[in-house]
């Protein structure tokens, strides 16, 4: 056993090669917000009306035919994919898994398709004839807002140079 003790490995200043920082940095603590806001509404409402109480609120809320109950789920669909995202995001990061550049793109993908669906889906919910062309007219801006920043985001983690860097070691 040697009486020297161990030289810990130096830490990654913002900015070096290999670390969280710029883009990658502001989309990371992004991912971290959107984890943390849900899990902070569940444990309020847990606090508010105890284990039962909450799962039983939920349960309430999502169950039913009703239109409300069904544009509910149809909004919580894509809040929960990104939620998955972001999670998988998170954990990723700090693991500096080379599979982020992989996964966290995909799950960026299946969102955005998502989220159109259910956009679609509500609208044919709320119109009484069902959507037309200018519900697709109406809807078109966001879609496509959303789709180039996933594009952007698809592209980032195929070509950028700091999330090579830091996924790959």
């Amino acid at each position: 056993m040697s009486a020297v003790p161990p030289i810990p490995k130096r830490r990654r200043r913002f900015g070096e090669a290999g670390a969280l920082g710029g883009v990658l940095a502001i989309i990371f603590w992004c991912a971290c917000g959107i984890v943390a806001v849900p899990l902070a509404g569940l444990f309020t409402l847990i606090s508010a009306l105890g284990t039962q109480g909450a799962f039983s609120a939920i349960a309430d809320s999502v169950t039913g035919n009703s239109v409300s109950t069904q544009m509910l789920r149809f909004g919580l669909v894509p809040q929960a994919i990104l939620f998955l995202w972001a999670v998988s995001f998170v954990a990723l990061t700090v693991l500096r898994s080379r599979h982020a550049l992989s996964v966290a793109p995909l799950l960026m993908i299946v969102w955005v398709a998502v989220s159109a669906f259910c956009q679609f889906s509500i609208r044919a919910l709320i119109t009484p004839d069902g959507a037309t062309i200018m519900d697709f007219a109406a809807l078109m801006p966001g879609l496509l807002a959303q789709g180039v920043g996933v594009a952007a985001f698809v592209g980032y983690f195929k070509d950028g140079r700091r999330p090579r860097e830091l996924y790959t070691r």
